[in-house]
């Protein structure tokens, strides 16, 4: 029971982070800003977790690689998801990235050897299947009449949105095979410190890179928001990572659909975000594929 709570509690603050970071991005600073944000704050707790825990930040010498590796796919993931933020409503965005779990099953019978089987691979089928309900493209869906330039430039951001999250979900799903395959031999607050410092390291990198003013969190409220993105985010991480120690795979990944749940109610109260149908029967797909692969995966293992 305590590792499902702290699972639903890992998607409450994933979600916070989620909200956190639209909230910014509508306040008008760009999202690689709130990357960088996110990863000072949460890789300066990631430090102090270190400490508390007696852990070297560094990790065993045999395995940094996979570290580094590790690292850079999780900011990969993070920096696309925070895009697709951006343009896409928050529940949407959310349902792509939630993908991962497909993913990860495709690269883990590469990584680590573990069967690809029938259920896998059509629980894959009815996931892509459930993002193109939700993303709607033009060419297979008829919205309502709009003027043609802003019938394109909603269709450009709708696409490129999908694109970043289901990239975002495999460099996420990428790093959670890294995570397994270094297994316990790394303890996994140094985890959320490489991830922490990666992201940090490539934001840093692509601000400077990127012309144009720099904006600041401009009162009080968005530098708090700021702080929270890093805080939620490594809260997410901790909770998430203790869950699985704690709880059965399987049914904890039905307690991970929280986050389904709670980015849609989110942005519906916050944001006005109404999703329609489509979008709600894309979600319900990608959460019954994910849910099936997770308890399948679960009763073969018992």
């Amino acid at each position: 029971l305590t590792g499902y709570a702290m699972m639903a509690a890992s998607a409450a603050a994933f979600v916070t982070m989620s909200v956190c970071t639209k909230a910014l991005v509508r306040a008008g600073m760009a999202p690689m800003e709130v990357v960088f944000a996110r990863s000072v704050v949460q890789l300066a707790l990631g430090l102090l977790g270190c400490a508390w825990f007696g852990a070297s930040p560094a990790g065993p010498r045999g395995v940094r690689r996979w570290l580094v590796v590790r690292g850079a796919c999780g900011a990969a993931g993070n920096a696309l998801f925070f895009y697709a933020l951006s343009v896409l409503p928050l529940a949407d965005a959310t349902v792509v990235f939630f993908t991962g779990p497909v993913f990860s099953a495709l690269f883990a019978s590469w990584m680590l050897g573990e069967p690809y089987t029938a259920v896998d691979r059509t629980a894959s089928a009815l996931c892509m299947f459930g993002i193109v309900l939700v993303a709607k493209p033009s060419v297979l869906f008829h919205s309502a009449p709009l003027a043609a330039a802003a019938a394109a430039d909603a269709d450009a951001a709708a696409a490129s949105g999908t694109v970043a999250a289901l990239v975002g979900a495999m460099s996420g799903a990428l790093a959670y095979c890294v995570v397994r395959k270094v297994g316990t031999a790394v303890h996994f607050i140094v985890h959320v410190v490489y991830f922490g410092l990666l992201s940090l390291a490539a934001s840093t990198a692509l601000l400077a890179l990127w012309g144009g003013p720099r904006r600041l969190p401009q009162s009080p409220a968005e530098w708090a928001l700021a702080g929270a993105v890093g805080a939620a985010a490594f809260a997410g991480q901790v909770l998430l990572n203790r869950a699985l120690q704690l709880a059965p795979t399987g049914p904890a990944t039905l307690m991970r659909n929280l986050d389904v749940v709670f980015a849609f109610a989110l942005g519906v109260a916050l944001f006005g975000e109404i999703p329609d149908a489509l979008s709600v029967a894309g979600a319900a797909t990608i959460v019954a594929s994910t849910a099936a692969m997770g308890l399948y995966r679960w009763h073969t293992a018992r």
